[in-house]
């Protein structure tokens, strides 16, 4: 009884070990570098040039409205092609405080994390930002060798 009881509270003490990591820690800052890299400087600002180093190339992205982008050269189109080549340009914004990340271990060693969160979503009409949806994310960024690529998103609840 008393090594099921130890087995119990290891358990326990395990999941609270491996649960969402602080704003402070450094996989939180790095989650917060790669979303920069691929929503402020890709999507806002169109320079899609590094996404070939942090988007994996087997990228599956769930949209609950546009369906499913399968491949990084699917991906990076549609950015290309309808957020930055559209009439209407086209904004996304993290919700302040909604991020957050859950580091993945295999045999006590890092491999994945998984960052969640809200963004909403803005849209320039005749100069002006109009507010868009508002969604919830989860994105798999998965470490590949010594980078770490973005390999399943999902962008769902997407509302007014």
């Amino acid at each position: 009884m008393r090594k099921i009881q130890i087995l119990v509270l290891l358990s326990f003490f395990s999941q609270f070990l491996y649960s969402q990591v602080k704003q402070t820690d450094e996989l939180y800052k790095t989650a917060k570098k790669l979303d920069s890299l691929i929503f402020d400087i890709g999507f806002n600002k169109c320079d899609l040039s590094h996404y070939n180093s942090i988007v994996s190339n087997d990228l599956e992205f769930y949209h609950d409205k546009g369906g499913i982008t399968a491949g990084k050269e699917a991906f990076t189109a549609s950015i290309k092609n309808n957020i930055c080549g559209g009439p209407n340009k086209v904004k996304r914004e993290l919700v302040p405080n909604s991020m957050k990340v859950y580091p993945l271990y295999n045999n006590n060693v890092l491999y994945a994390f998984i960052q969640e969160g809200e963004h909403e979503f803005f849209e320039s009409v005749n100069g002006k930002w109009n507010k868009g949806s508002r969604a919830k994310f989860t994105i798999l960024w998965i470490l590949e060798g010594k980078d770490w690529k973005m390999k399943r998103v999902l962008s769902y609840d997407h509302h007014l």
